[in-house]
């Protein structure tokens, strides 16, 4: 029985680490090597790995990095830069963390 409590406590540490963040593109560009489309896309952080996915639920390939700031993100924020005649997304913010994940 204490085995069964402390394996859910652990389970449910474990779920509670993984943040999510939504973000919405405007424009299409790419988030590393992967082209996304205008829509609404959902970033899960666990732990050093990075999950990208669309409003659909779809997981979304990207190669990303996390990095840690100087400065607390308020919000979600998308830095996008204009590469090679497509705008690219260079990192995103994780609010409330000094977080950003950098896509390669």
């Amino acid at each position: 029985m204490r085995v069964r409590l402390l394996v859910i406590a652990l389970l449910g540490v474990m779920l509670a680490s993984a943040k999510t963040y939504q973000f919405t593109v405007s424009d299409t560009l790419k988030a590393g090597s992967t082209q996304l489309s205008p829509g609404q896309y959902t970033l899960k952080l666990d732990g050093p790995k990075v999950i990208l996915k669309d409003a659909s639920g779809h997981d979304v390939p990207a190669t990303a990095k996390v990095e840690s700031g100087t400065q607390e993100f308020r919000n979600t924020e998308v830095s996008t830069t204009q590469a090679n005649g497509s705008k690219q997304i260079e990192w995103i913010g994780l609010a409330g963390s000094k977080s950003k994940i950098v896509f390669q």
